[in-house]
């Protein structure tokens, strides 16, 4: 399924969970609105009763739903009550108790039913402003949305998995003067989620337990006039598909096993925090992700300790990534942090049982950004096709590299343009032109080291002499090494101003 079609098939539960965002000022333009919104994202919504009771217009049996090639999806709702407050404002309430299923169908594969039920206590939402520009705020004790066991090819699949929020705080705005410009802002104090599952055929179980708390999350985009069935996800850019969120997650806890013929593991952890954050629009996606105070501690069948713990300062993953295609050369960029890395002492003593080398924590961090020219949009077929040529890279920047561990680090930078019309300076490749400048300290003290506990047989370590030796010159400070590697536009290589080809 592709990211585009995840979109659209999730997009109704977040219809569902803030329903309220779609009102208006009157209880007649919060559902006439609300079902315009609806068939703008590609969704049907109807009640099969609509009348008025008093203050009150009750909705009875509404029912959403979409269907694409590969999907159906429906979700019922008994009741919506919207309940005009005399001041201008509207409150919205609905039943307890919400039931959507979801029949999948892709092509070579077998059919799956899949449903989930959503059950909310004390959900009320207050929505003021005008039709144009409506807001919305909505409270709730708690909101909880379980899966129902799935069904593939019939078969029921035993998996149970629930997520639970309390405390739940929020407000949506819209404003839909030209197309839907959509701001979104949630607050909730807990956050438990539990999976039981059993592999059918061999008895396997796999279970977790997680709890979060003092979340955040925010959302702010545009959708296009129409969404039309069927379009790729450049199209709706290039229509004016925008979006740009991400959320916040505190004290963090979780709890994992899994047993599978005879064998076992499992594992606990906890986290100080965790952020992700996600944007997409015409110039590409940009996505980052992390957490802090790591803490985590394994133990199993396969694992030769009792105990196997890590922890970490930081883990940081972040990605820029254009995804229309362009003439113009378009930025790129990945960044893959791992600070303060520490392992079980029953490791050390594996490996270093005499205690020759640093325990101090490690760290390795890569911070690369770049230009690239896409040929073909990222998502389309033609770039999915076996040896297609999507694209090529122009320049690449390392802005920052860093590996310590073991008593030794390797930092550096570097910046590099390619030349794509000479693929035969350095066959297989476009010709690059540029300067990469790196230290090593504690390098030789390491190989001293790996060589006296036989973790590296003397003719290699000859050798990996004569490569430092080759490429690196004495640098400030005992035991470190600098080199300066050049390649320029004639397609030479320089290392400290050495021709070495």
């Amino acid at each position: 399924m592709s990211m585009l079609r995840q979109i659209r098939l999730s997009g109704i539960v977040v219809l569902a969970g803030a329903l309220p965002g779609h009102a208006q000022i009157s209880a007649e333009q919060v559902w006439t609105m609300w079902q315009d919104l609806s068939a703008n994202m590609g969704y049907s919504l109807t009640a099969e009763t609509q009348r008025r009771d008093g203050d009150r217009l009750v909705l009875e049996q509404v029912l959403a739903g979409t269907t694409t090639d590969i999907a159906t999806l429906r979700l019922p709702i008994a009741e919506i009550l919207m309940r005009d407050r005399g001041d201008g404002t509207v409150e919205v309430t609905m039943s307890p108790s919400i039931e959507l299923t979801m029949q999948v169908k892709e092509p070579d594969a077998d059919p799956v039913d899949m449903a989930m039920r959503l059950d909310q206590e004390g959900y009320v939402a207050v929505v003021s402003g005008t039709p144009e520009s409506p807001k919305v705020d909505f409270t709730a004790t708690s909101l909880t949305m379980s899966q129902i066991a799935p069904k593939v090819d019939g078969k029921e699949v035993p998996m149970t998995m629930s997520a639970i929020l309390g405390g739940l705080r929020g407000s949506t705005t819209l404003d839909r003067s030209a197309a839907t410009d959509i701001t979104y802002d949630l607050t909730a104090e807990t956050l438990d989620i539990g999976v039981d599952a059993t592999n059918p055929e061999t008895g396997g179980t796999m279970r977790m337990e997680a709890r979060a708390q003092s979340l955040s999350g925010n959302f702010a985009g545009t959708l296009p006039q129409s969404m039309p069935q069927g379009a790729e996800l450049p199209v709706l850019l290039n229509a004016g598909l925008r979006g740009n969120g991400g959320y916040i997650i505190g004290p963090m806890t979780f709890d994992f096993s899994i047993e599978e013929d005879g064998n076992t593991a499992k594992a606990q952890g906890t986290a100080s925090s965790a952020q992700v954050d996600i944007g997409m629009d015409p110039a590409g996606l940009r996505y980052s992700a992390g957490a802090t105070g790591l803490d985590i501690t394994a133990s199993g069948s396969a694992i030769p300790f009792p105990d196997f713990r890590v922890t970490a300062s930081e883990y940081r993953l972040g990605l820029t990534l254009p995804l229309t295609k362009s003439e113009i050369p378009s930025d790129f960029g990945l960044l893959l942090r791992l600070a303060d890395l520490t392992l079980p002492e029953g490791v050390w003593a594996m490996i270093d049982p005499q205690g020759r080398l640093s325990r101090d924590p490690a760290t390795v961090e890569v911070d690369a950004t770049g230009k690239a020219t896409l040929f073909e949009d990222l998502t389309s077929q033609a770039a999915q096709e076996p040896g297609a040529t999507i694209g090529q890279f122009d320049a690449l920047t390392i802005n920052r590299l860093q590996a310590k561990a073991a008593g030794a680090e390797l930092t550096g930078q570097g910046a590099f343009i390619f030349d794509n019309s000479d693929m035969q300076t350095f066959p297989g490749i476009p010709r690059p032109a540029g300067t990469a400048e790196l230290t090593l300290t504690g390098g030789n003290a390491l190989l001293d080291n790996l060589l006296a506990l036989g973790l590296v047989p003397q003719d290699q370590l000859m050798g990996f002499r004569m490569m430092l030796a080759l490429f690196t010159r004495p640098g400030e400070g005992p035991d470190t090494l600098t080199s300066k590697i050049e390649m320029t536009p004639e397609g030479q290589i320089l290392a400290n101003g050495q021709r070495i080809q």
